[in-house]
Formats: C-alpha cells, sequence, structure tokens
C-alpha cells in the first residue's frame, strides 16, 4: 500500500479516484474473474506460483516441541499490515486469563481509581492483544488494527467502493488517527495511522488474521480495491483445502474463507497460531477449559489446521497452526 500521489491543483481524492482507483478496481476484476473458476470446479487448470515466505518462523523440526517454548516475535507492522488486536468482552480478564492459558502466557490488568481499565495478554514479555470491558455479551468481539498511509483517505475509498464508515475518524493526524470501516457483507476493520509500528507474530501470538465472510467475492472485491491488496486461492499441499489469500505488495498478510451455517455473519478474526499439528490438542484443551466449538478443525490452505470455538464469556477464538509460508497455489 502506497500512500495517493498528488497532483498540484487537485485535491487527494480526486487523485485517488482518476489515478489510482481505475487500476485497482481493474487489478481486482482480474482477480475475481480468476476466483470465479474456484467454485465448483474440479478440473481447473493447475499452475505453479512462488511460494511466499511470510515471516522467519521455528524449524519443523520442533514440531512437537512444547507451545511454551516457542517465544513470539516483535516485527514490523508496515502499511497494509495488522498491527494490533483487541476484544470486547463482558469479562475480559476472564477471556485474557483463557486466552493466555492457552498460548502459555500471561495477563496484566491496567486500572483507574480502583477499576479495571485495560486487560492485556503477553508471551514472553511481547504484548499478544488487549482487552476491554462491554455491558452486553452481544458486543462481545474482536477489533483488529490495519495501519494505514492515510485513515481519511482510507475512508473516502472505502465509502467510494461499496462500503461504510462505522466510527468517524478521530485523533491526531501524523500522531495516532484511527477509524472504522467494513465491507459491504458488515465485516469491519480498525484503521490507523501512527500509533505502534510492531506486532508480536509467531507461536502463542496471533499470527495471522482470516476474514470470515458471507460472501468472499465481494469481500475481496471491497479490501482488495480499497486497499491496494491483490488476492489468490491457494491449495494445501497434502490436500485439496484451498482459501483465497490476501497480499499487500506480494506479501501475505490474510485470507478470507466462506462462513458455515451458524456463524453470526462477516467478521475479521485474529488466528492464535502454534506449532504445526499442535492444533486439535489446543482445540481440546479449550473445550476441557469450558470453551464451546463454533468451528470444528479442518483442513486449511494457509493454516494447515483450522478451527474457530467460543471462550466461557461468549468470544470468539480462531486457531491454527503457525504460518511458515503459503503453500503452491492453483488458479
Amino acid at each position: 500500500m502506497q500512500p495517493a500521489r498528488r497532483i498540484a491543483g487537485i485535491p487527494a481524492q480526486n487523485v485517488v479516484s482518476t489515478v489510482r482507483a481505475e487500476r485497482v478496481i481493474s487489478r481486482a476484476s482480474a482477480e475475481i474473474d480468476a476466483l470465479a473458476r474456484i467454485s465448483g470446479v474440479d478440473d481447473i487448470h493447475r499452475s505453479r506460483l512462488s511460494t511466499f515466505t511470510v515471516e522467519p518462523k521455528n524449524s519443523i523440526n520442533d514440531a512437537f516441541s512444547d507451545v511454551t517454548t516457542s517465544a513470539p516475535r516483535s516485527v514490523s507492522a508496515d502499511p497494509g499490515v495488522f498491527s494490533w488486536h483487541e476484544f470486547n468482552s463482558t469479562e475480559p480478564l476472564r477471556s485474557a486469563a483463557f486466552l493466555a492459558d492457552l498460548v502459555g502466557g500471561e495477563t496484566i490488568v491496567r486500572t483507574r481509581g480502583g477499576l479495571e481499565e485495560y486487560t492485556t495478554v503477553l508471551n514472553a514479555g511481547l504484548h499478544v492483544a488487549g482487552g476491554l470491558r462491554v455491558s452486553d455479551a452481544r458486543r462481545a468481539r474482536w477489533k483488529s488494527y490495519l495501519r494505514v498511509p492515510s485513515v481519511d483517505l482510507l475512508c473516502d475509498m472505502a465509502v467510494a467502493h461499496g462500503g461504510r464508515v462505522t466510527s468517524a475518524p478521530s485523533g491526531i493526524l501524523g500522531l495516532d488517527r484511527r477509524a472504522t470501516i467494513a465491507d459491504p457483507t458488515g465485516a469491519e476493520l480498525t484503521l490507523i495511522a501512527g500509533g505502534d509500528d510492531r506486532r508480536t507474530v509467531g507461536c502463542g501470538a496471533f499470527g495471522w488474521d482470516e476474514l470470515r465472510s458471507t460472501d468472499p467475492l465481494e469481500s475481496v472485491r471491497f479490501w482488495c480495491a480499497t486497499l491496494d491488496w491483490s488476492a489468490t486461492p491457494v491449495y494445501a499441499r497434502a490436500s485439496e483445502a484451498r482459501t483465497i489469500v490476501f497480499q499487500n505488495g506480494g506479501r501475505p498478510v490474510a485470507s478470507v474463507s466462506q462462513t458455515l451455517a451458524g456463524e453470526p455473519g462477516s467478521r475479521w478474526l485474529p488466528v492464535a497460531t502454534f506449532r504445526s499439528g499442535l492444533c486439535n490438542t489446543i482445540a481440546l484443551r479449550a473445550i476441557r477449559a469450558g470453551g464451546s466449538m463454533r468451528v470444528a478443525p479442518h483442513a486449511h490452505g494457509i493454516l494447515g489446521t483450522h478451527a474457530v470455538f467460543i471462550d466461557p464469556t461468549g468470544l470468539e477464538l480462531a486457531i491454527g497452526d503457525e504460518v511458515t509460508s503459503v503453500c503452491e497455489a492453483s488458479v
């Protein structure tokens, strides 16, 4: 994602619409044409694409080591990349403790005037996620933060491509500016410019992000056009499991999958990642700790194995195998 180019005498939003929007829409249309061929077609022409390395990760030889020995890493969060994940819960300390127990981390609580203000989950001393209290269990959800060069410009782009601004831009320009936008299916992302430019990834942290959409092709069209991402259907090496991966400047950043019956609609979910082969074990541990299954463990083109369950307070939690690379794709 690059900042909008400026042309003398022309407002920034008009520059975007005349110089950039046509290009990203054209590219997104080409991607949609390719993506449309993956639905219900068995004899798809297969071509090999490059293997994209996401982050330096632990050796596969350590796949069955205890999850608590795999320390997450702090890496740069560039524009177009997720930088933070925050949850709302009726019992944020309980939700944080539940997550911390699974990832082998710990929790800290910031208070003001004797009242709980903000709860943070850490792993190996690095921040993994934060939580705020809400009074209504129906508002228990995740908020994913995406770094962008200009919050206000991206809000205009979102509206131009059929989305909505659900929380207007606020904060100080160049310091900590943020807003929330939603795609046409209702999936929300919080845009942020300024603030922390580091994120924690790897085993025991939120090493991936997944959009579970009621209409994946519509979601792909919107996010590619708005954020200047591209999208590619990807297959797992060992199975026919396939998903769609978003790329930011050629670098994989997230995936999108179709929602199943019983899910609450389109939403972005951070994925807590664990060493390969541990996903089923972590899911079982979560259920024994009082969680309930929403999406059973299944093969996933990016995560290997993926599952979604609900913690005892009603907050969703997605898990998956650690992402080491994007596998060979077929289009």
